[in-house]
């Protein structure tokens, strides 16, 4: 089968926004032509690159220049027509703008199409943002009414969603592909030896604005944790190589500097890597706070690996410690139930994760059933 596959951002940028289809790419890969259309989002510049593990082909497309996060790129429609003709499949990565094209063309060329809804965007830093973030919005909720199937993380993040009712029943609700690694141990032990016994708090994930990070920091600040015992670890991409979040970086830095938190940025890490910065923390914090995040993967990888969780009471991100039990659920914005869930997991960690629990989140998140079904929903 020959798959084309558009995503405004895509490998080697890391988000949920792209690790989740660079999984499911690589794996459907094996067995059809994957061909993905993108654009560079360091440098402006056509190139195309391969994957040694499958069939996936990755063109980078020029554009003339970026509004937010968007990009404005008349010249990608030439890519669109040339490929769209061949394929026998379009697959969609949503949220963006810069597929609706793409989605027209398919329908007047009589191919079935599927895009995958990983959220809607939220927030914006001023007016003009909001203003964007609103029509970026619109033509989303475009492209799922034109898709023949829509795949979504969780009906509870969906359904609060007007547009739900319109598209419920071509819409198909399934986990995200969570893939367990073999810890690196040499990392693992670095860690250990620079946390120096300290108790740990993780963080994974792009530094951004919709993460609610300050709340994290607020809370061990506020509510005087002795944070000489203490230590914050950030595991992912942050300043320069998260696109329009370099300022919330340096705000977030500040923050940690100016009230002598021992921390450590720790950048983009492989998964085997990522999997020793697991085993090393004593938990997981995701403070989001607004629709932007509609799952974080991270907490699955935490949870399969053994780590006990914090997160918001947000649509979809508080699915997975609902499902495991392996962690505590806390109010968006709000650092004292932080504080108090991070001094609970801490002192009752058993209660947490043990053998069953993580026997059963292992279960839960199993990458096979998938695969599995993204073999089928493709025909």
């Amino acid at each position: 089968m020959k798959i084309l596959f558009f995503s405004p951002y895509f490998y080697p940028y890391t988000s949920g926004l792209t690790t989740y289809p660079w999984k499911i790419l690589n794996y459907l890969g094996k067995k059809h032509q994957i061909k993905v259309l993108t654009f560079n989002h360091k440098k402006n510049i056509y190139k195309q690159f391969k994957s040694q593990k499958s069939k996936v082909k990755i063109t980078y497309l020029p554009y003339l220049f970026k509004i937010s996060k968007g990009y404005i790129s008349p010249q990608s429609l030439f890519y669109f027509l040339k490929e769209v003709k061949n394929a026998d499949l379009v697959f969609l990565n949503l949220p963006s703008v810069e597929g609706l094209p793409l989605l027209l063309l398919a329908k007047i060329f009589k191919k079935k199409t599927i895009s995958l809804i990983h959220c809607f965007l939220n927030g914006g830093k001023n007016i003009f943002e909001k203003i964007i973030f609103k029509i970026a919005n619109f033509f989303v909720y475009l492209q799922l009414l034109f898709s023949d199937k829509i795949v979504a993380y969780t009906k509870d993040y969906l359904k609060k969603y007007f547009i739900f009712n319109l598209i419920k029943n071509k819409t198909h609700f399934q986990l995200p592909p969570i893939l367990k690694t073999q810890e690196d141990k040499k990392y693992f032990n670095f860690l250990k030896k620079f946390t120096n016994k300290k108790i740990v708090i993780g963080y994974a994930g792009r530094i951004s604005s919709e993460k609610g990070l300050e709340y994290l920091i607020s809370s061990i600040k506020r509510y005087k944790l002795h944070v000489t015992r203490y230590t914050l670890l950030f595991a992912g991409p942050f300043g320069k190589d998260v696109t329009g979040e370099e300022k919330y970086f340096l705000k977030i830095k500040k923050l940690l500097d100016k009230n002598k938190i021992n921390y450590h940025f720790l950048g983009n890490l492989t998964p085997e890597k990522l999997f020793a910065f697991y085993k090393t923390i004593d938990v997981l914090v995701l403070p989001s706070i607004n629709s932007t995040e509609a799952f974080g993967m991270v907490q699955a990888e935490a949870m399969i690996s053994g780590t006990p969780v914090i997160a918001t009471n947000l649509p979809g991100v508080n699915i997975p410690i609902n499902l495991t039990k392996m962690g505590i659920i806390v109010e968006p914005k709000n650092e004292k139930h932080i504080h108090q869930a991070i001094l609970k997991i801490i002192k009752n960690r058993k209660k947490y994760t043990n053998k069953k629990l993580v026997a059963n989140a292992n279960k839960i998140f199993n990458i096979n059933k998938i695969y599995k079904f993204w073999e089928q929903i493709i025909f």
